[in-house]
């Protein structure tokens, strides 16, 4: 089968460190390959970034990136990008007229705008089918009290409208899709996945990219997106934590830290609640420097109060950490509440530190949460699934192709 990845946002190209930087870079890079190794063509249809990106990179065996020029050559914010969408579009319509493929697969909203809108524009027998990936959606994101995007929210319901077949990351974004009126049989539930190989319990926990832990004390990380929050009320709960202390990992953008303003923000936010010498404010680190220091933890805590990837909770899982979240999107869909980890009501100071206290002081409940949290990476975020639980909806929006692939294993359970 030949697909079409349209992710006009992101590059699963290398960057920061030899590597993809940011949720999504990883989340097409891991899957495309994936799927090639199934058997699959994928071509990544890009928006070139930088001058010097080639027009044409083969990112492995069967997987090929295109950057289209719409737009300046460099990194834009998401509204910036949105503004290039229709010139995106045009290069896209063009580039699949001439590489016609079986099935366009769009992730996120602005991608899934210019593949519906390329794809209506192309000469087929039959209208190419167009598969929509959400990681986010605002209506999700404004009931969970972050800013509302009206002009996002109208694009993203008009767009999962029309898709074939709609892909999002968990229950809670599924329900959203279903008030916004599509078909529960259209949406697919297909998590972020993990490479659990690179991320396990065994391996080194040291390095210089931190500072070493204290003597005696108990180690609490997160990683956070410092502009969207939820580092701040982790280190108003380390008030209440006098023995612990706080790793916070920045991410999934790449960011200076020492000359970030909300990383001074938070920085100076510890200060005034006294607790930094407690806290620890690294930048994005590599996929091999991120293990070693889940590894070196105790306790894996996410304050936000949306986690629309959850690629960083399961991580966490998967090294053998029991994992603190808020009990809203992608989290909710990975922690098994009183299995492999706490699932909490609200991101709130206190509650976050009780959670911490009762789990630190039940170390056998704390061992059986992380064995529990291995296993279930393992089992049900491996990319081997997350691949095969994509080519199943592949199968359904492209019947006439379905005996020409092979059958993936274990796609549609949880």
């Amino acid at each position: 089968m030949k697909i079409a990845m349209v992710v006009e946002h992101a590059n699963p190209l290398p960057a920061h460190k030899g590597e993809p930087s940011g949720a999504d870079s990883v989340h097409i890079a891991a899957l495309s390959r994936h799927l090639a190794k199934l058997g699959h063509r994928v071509t990544v249809y890009v928006r070139r970034q930088d001058p010097e990106q080639p027009e044409r990179a083969r990112m492995g065996r069967g997987v090929n990136v295109e950057h289209l020029a719409a737009g300046p050559a460099r990194p834009l914010s998401e509204d910036n990008a949105a503004e290039h969408t229709g010139a995106f579009a045009a290069l896209l319509s063009e580039r699949i007229a001439e590489d016609t493929p079986d099935v366009l697969h769009a992730v996120g909203w602005t991608s899934g705008l210019a593949a519906i809108t390329a794809a209506s524009g192309v000469d087929t027998p039959e209208p190419l089918p167009v598969v929509q990936t959400f990681h986010s959606l605002n209506v999700a994101e404004r009931r969970a009290g972050l800013a509302a995007r009206p002009d996002r929210a109208r694009i993203e319901a008009a767009v999962a409208g029309r898709a074939d077949a709609v892909v999002v990351n968990s229950d809670d974004q599924r329900f959203e899709l279903a008030r916004m009126g599509v078909p529960r049989n259209r949406v697919s539930v297909v998590p972020f996945g993990v490479d659990a190989d690179q991320f396990s319990p065994e391996g080194a926990t040291t390095a210089e990219t931190w500072s070493p832990r204290k003597k005696g004390r108990t180690r609490v990380v997160t990683v956070a997106d410092l502009s969207h929050g939820g580092a701040e009320v982790l280190i108003d709960a380390l008030r209440r934590l006098p023995e612990a202390e706080l790793t916070v990992v920045a991410g999934p953008a790449q960011v200076e830290v020492p000359l970030n303003e909300d990383a001074r923000r938070l920085e100076l936010h510890a200060k005034e609640a006294g607790v930094e010498d407690r806290v620890a404010l690294t930048g994005p680190l590599s996929r091999k420097e991120l293990p070693r220091l889940l590894r070196s933890a105790d306790v894996f805590v996410s304050g936000a109060a949306y986690e629309p990837y959850g690629g960083a909770v399961v991580e966490a899982m998967a090294c053998g950490l029991p994992v603190i979240a808020r009990g809203t999107g992608s989290a909710a869909h990975a922690v098994v509440h009183g299995t492999t980890g706490t699932l909490l009501r609200a991101s709130r100071p206190d509650a976050i530190a009780r959670a911490v206290r009762t789990m630190l002081g039940e170390p056998t409940m704390s061992t059986a949460y992380g064995i529990a949290g291995v296993d279930r990476a393992a089992s049900r975020y491996a990319w081997e699934r997350v691949a095969g639980e994509t080519e199943q909806v592949y199968r359904r929006v492209c019947p006439e192709r379905e005996a020409e692939l092979p059958r993936a294993a274990g796609a549609d359970a949880d």
